[in-house]
């Protein structure tokens, strides 16, 4: 291979490097690549965004939610430990084993509204797959083809639930391999008859015990077999179910015996639409525990409640629920034939035009009743009791029209466990009025209009634990309400409007050791009294709300037990300091202001060294607030959510104590501008939420897309929603900061990789088809340059060497250039010619006899050449094909043309004709230009031949005389 050709290629392939690393270089984009995935612990998940349909089932972390356009490459997002997985996407199609790199996964929600297709094996590899939710289009009547074996390895599946899904287009052995299952719910399946539903079923789903159908246009229920004959019903596996819920269907036609194959049914919801009552015992079903019955919607026609009693009568239900019923009359009369010992009874949203409240005594073994929202003015349970007791143990009355609590009006339920009057009007409680329930331990009194609390009003309740009256305007609070609550574990109370100074040790006559939990609504300001009240046993989360909350007792004991605060509210103070330090045990603290007016010191916030949890909403940081110091200390904080605190940035001093932080959340109205290596303090950093941010439209806030597309640690929510401000417009944060930071500069790199890349591409081109014609143009520009400004003493310095301070001539007469295989010819008759005969003795410089050993070929050459008189080649085809003698001809040549009087001679020891020659561009030009010596074939003449070359050597006249050409 040519010399000069080996280092074309290495010059080419240079530059293919350099210009990939160029374009590498320059490709260096602030495009942020959009992670589709979410993965969250469990623990983490109360402060994260909350994703519509995805159910959080405690235990079942770790969670994870994406947003899939392609399931194989977005899903490589979400690591294999993850056992909770909701899915939101557009795609059309599940293939086989999409989730097979989730061997762990327990939950799968997949909402897909454009899906038509699933084939077999979609969910391949779930083995650990206990509960599967899919959304599909529900709006209308979609059409999913799901293939028979879509479910194929869920065996360990206990509960399906399909949204929109067409029955009629799948095959009826498609829940063949769920031989597990225990729950399936189907919604909006676009069926008419239920009995096509059960031909869905297979004989293998021994395990199933819940069958959930809602909202699926479901008119009647006929015993007729399945449609297309292929199969019959799974008798077996009816006769299994225990809850039966077709709510949501209003179903007009039972046929008789319909029914039967349902002998174990504990529960039954069944929406009707006319009058056929009768048509249910006559459809065949067994003894139902729980049965619930919901109208259409209060229609025309009112509910017979002889024929209802009839139908108990035959079903023995424990539990009956009527909803948006009409009914004409409820009294004991109508009910003395229900022959059946109901313990509970249901009837809400419903109109009753005529209702004893003594029905109960003809059924005392009732024990919860619920009569919600059905606009009761009054509920005299008790007045014609006469002394006859009624077990009843939960009572709600929720949602009516109640203005009082009458004394004793509860005096017959001594058994009461659970009261409920929450949503009515109630102005006022009569004394005595919850006289006689010793067990009661759960009331609920909220959003009534009680103004007063007095030291009776709870008097009897000692077994109380837990107390709501929130939503309601108290003016005052007698001392002593509370003092016999002793088992008292959660009390919320307020609004305390007009309670100007609250005396918790006064109401309560010390503070109840079991107190869990303690709710207070200052609304327009409350000084509130501790005193010295022992510790309670355990701890209790406080909750506060109103305009100004000032404690007095700043050390009580009480405050050390507090773990948890959530303050909703303008002032929370103590003796005019911010209370928070005041609590030294705190791990949860979440505060909301309320107020533009306040200027508070939130510094101390950094005293709070147990904190784990913060959440800081509307607090004005800017007034009194060092936020530089805000989170200092707080190495055990764990979760940060700031909501519009008026912070212009956040800057890694401000984080650098927050170690062990896994999750902050942002929400800012005002710009935002975060400090370049913000987040490197916090290693323990798993998620970053912006809910909303509204960031400067700054090229110091470029650092973050990088940080974000780069962090494997680190997931960075909702980035690509958020807004930045230019010239007081918001715009998309993404698209311009790419305009602003990230357009200039790829286009200044475009146009220099291009531009370098060009250069690369014209100089390899001008090497390889124009480097002779530039060499000899350089050359000869520059023998100009030096003959026009008289520097002929660079030539003379190249001719001579210094040796010791002495000018010495050069050291050889001649070069010699020639092949391996012309050795002999010179070796033979040109040395001893030029060296040992004649009267001047020449020196000849030969590569295999004056090559100074150990130095480069390259090196050799040029110094032999540059220590000669003139160059002789001996041209032959051998030469011709040499690479080395290439090289010595192309140096020559170059110091010729740097040399005005350094010689080139040419001598043909063979005749080469000028077609072999055209091929060797140089040489041939060489040949056209300059004369030249031939190897005479007569041996009479190679006398004349060497003495004509030996003047040429040594005259300095080049002219030749007698030189004989090939043209």
């Amino acid at each position: 291979m040519d010399v000069y050709a080996s280092h074309s290629n290495r010059l080419s392939l240079c530059i293919w490097w350099i210009s990939a690393l160029s374009l590498s270089i320059c490709n260096i984009t602030f495009a942020l690549i959009m992670k589709r995935c979410i993965t969250i612990e469990e623990h983490l998940l109360e402060d994260m965004p909350k994703t519509p349909h995805c159910n959080r089932y405690p235990g079942m972390g770790l969670y994870a939610n994406c947003n899939v356009t392609d399931l194989r490459t977005d899903l490589s997002e979400v690591g294999p430990e993850v056992r909770s997985l909701c899915i939101f996407t557009d795609i059309k199609s599940i293939p086989a084993n999409a989730f097979s790199s989730f061997p762990n996964l327990e939950v799968l929600e997949l909402e897909g509204r454009r899906l038509v297709r699933i084939e077999a094996g979609a969910f391949s590899g779930l083995r650990n797959l206990k509960y599967l939710w899919m959304l599909f289009n529900d709006a209308e009547c979609s059409s999913v083809s799901m293939e028979r074996l879509a479910f194929a390895g869920l065996s360990n599946l206990e509960e399906l639930s399909l949204i929109g899904l067409q029955l009629a287009n799948v095959s009826n052995v498609i829940f063949d391999p769920l031989v597990k299952l225990i729950q399936l719910q189907l919604t909006r399946t676009f069926e008419q008859n239920l009995g096509d539903i059960f031909c869905y079923l297979s004989e293998r789903m021994a395990s199933l015990k819940e069958l959930i159908v809602l909202d699926s246009f479901i008119s009647t229920i006929e015993d007729d077999g399945c449609s297309d004959g292929s199969k019959s019903w799974p008798l077996n596996v009816l006769a299994g179910i225990q809850n039966l819920d077709l709510t949501g269907n209003a179903i007009e036609v039972i046929k008789t015996h319909s029914l039967s194959a349902f002998q174990n049914l504990s529960s039954l919801k069944m929406e009707f639409k006319g009058e056929w009552l009768g048509s249910i015992w006559e459809s065949g079903l067994g003894n139902i525990s729980d049965l619930t019955f919901t109208g259409n919607v209060l229609s025309k026609c009112s509910t017979n409640v002889s024929d209802l009693c009839h139908l108990i009568s035959r079903l023995h239900p424990r539990s009956l629920s009527l909803i948006y019923m009409k009914i004409d009359r409820w009294t004991a009369e109508d009910l003395k034939d229900c022959k059946t010992e109901l313990r509970k009874l249901a009837i809400g949203n419903s109109e009753v035009k005529d209702l004893d409240f003594d029905f109960w005594m003809c059924k005392p073994e009732i024990q919860t009743l619920n009569l919600y929202s059905m606009t009761l003015t009054e509920a005299p349970f008790c007045v014609k009791a006469n002394g006859t007791v009624w077990s009843v143990t939960t009572l709600d009355l929720t949602g009516n029209l109640l203005t009082e609590v009458q004394g004793d009006q509860f005096a017959c339920m001594p058994h009461l466990e659970k009261l409920v009057l929450s949503n009515n009007a109630i102005q006022r409680l009569m004394t005595h009025a919850f006289r006689g329930l010793k067990n009661l331990t759960f009331l609920n009194l909220n959003s009534n209009k009680i103004s007063k609390l007095t030291a009776n009003d709870f008097r009897f309740l000692y077994s109380l634990e837990v107390v709501l009256i929130n939503d309601n305007i108290i003016e005052s609070i007698e001392d002593g309400t509370f003092r016999y609550q002793l088992e008292l574990r959660e009390l919320a109370f307020g609004r305390l409007e007009y309670v100007y100074e609250l005396y918790l040790t006064k109401i309560f006559y010390g503070f109840p050791q079991k107190m869990q939990r303690l709710c207070i609504d200052a609304h327009y300001g409350t000084n509130v009294y501790l005193g010295n009240a022992p510790q309670p046993g355990g701890t209790f989360v406080l909750e506060l709300k109103g305009d100004r909350l000032g404690f007095i007792d700043c050390n009580a004991p009480v405050l050390k037990a507090v773990r948890e605060i959530k303050v909703t509210c303008a002032y929370f103070i103590c003796k005019n300091d911010f209370m928070a330090p005041f609590f030294p045990n705190l791990e949860s603290f979440e505060i909301s202001e309320t107020s533009e007016r306040v200027a508070i010191r939130y510094t101390d916030i950094n005293t709070l060294h147990r904190l784990k949890r913060l959440k800081l909403v509307n607090l004005k940081f800017i007034n009194n607030t060092d936020i530089r110091r805000v989170f200092w200390n707080l190495t055990q904080l764990q979760v940060l959510v700031l909501v519009n605190c008026q912070i212009n940035f956040l800057t890694r001093s401000m984080f650098r104590n927050l170690t062990s932080l896994q999750l902050l959340r942002l929400y800012s109205d005002r710009p935002l501008m975060l400090v370049d290596g913000t987040f490197d303090v916090l290693p323990a950093l798993k998620a970053f939420v912006l809910d909303k941010v509204d960031f400067q439209c700054d090229c110091r806030n470029d650092w973050i897309l990088e940080w974000a597309e780069s962090t494997k640690q680190v997931q960075v929510v909702f980035i690509q929603m958020q807004q930045c401000v230019w010239h007081y417009q918001k715009r998309n944060f993404l698209a311009t900061m790419e305009t602003l930071c990230q357009t200039d500069t790829q286009y200044l790199c475009y146009i220099g990789t291009a531009a370098c890349v060009f250069l690369m591409m014209s100089l390899a081109v001008g090497y390889r088809f124009a480097r002779w014609p530039s060499v000899v143009l350089y050359f000869r520009l520059r023998g100009l340059v030096e003959r026009r400004f008289g520097r002929q003493w660079q030539r003379r310095r190249r001719r001579l060497e210094r040796v010791d301070g002495v000018l010495e001539e050069v050291k050889y007469d001649a070069f010699v250039s020639f092949c391996n295989r012309d050795e002999a010819w010179v070796l033979e008759e040109m040395v001893p010619r030029l060296e040992e005969q004649g009267h001047l003795r020449l020196r000849l410089c030969l590569h295999n006899r004056d090559f100074e050993v150990g130095k480069g070929i390259v090196d050799n050459i040029k110094e032999s050449i540059n220590s000669s008189q003139c160059t002789i080649c001996l041209i032959s085809r051998s030469y011709l094909q040499s690479n080395w003698c290439g090289l010595e001809i192309r140096v020559a040549t170059h110091h010729q043309l740097e040399e005005e009087d350094y010689r080139l001679i040419l001598i043909f020891l063979e005749h080469i004709s000028p077609f072999e020659l055209s091929a060797f561009h140089r040489l041939a030009r060489l040949v056209r230009s300059q004369t030249y010596l031939d190897w005479p074939e007569d041996e009479a003449d190679r006398v004349n031949f060497w003495d004509r070359l030996r003047k040429n050597i040594v005259e300095d006249d080049t002219e030749f005389t007698g030189e004989s050409s090939l043209y």
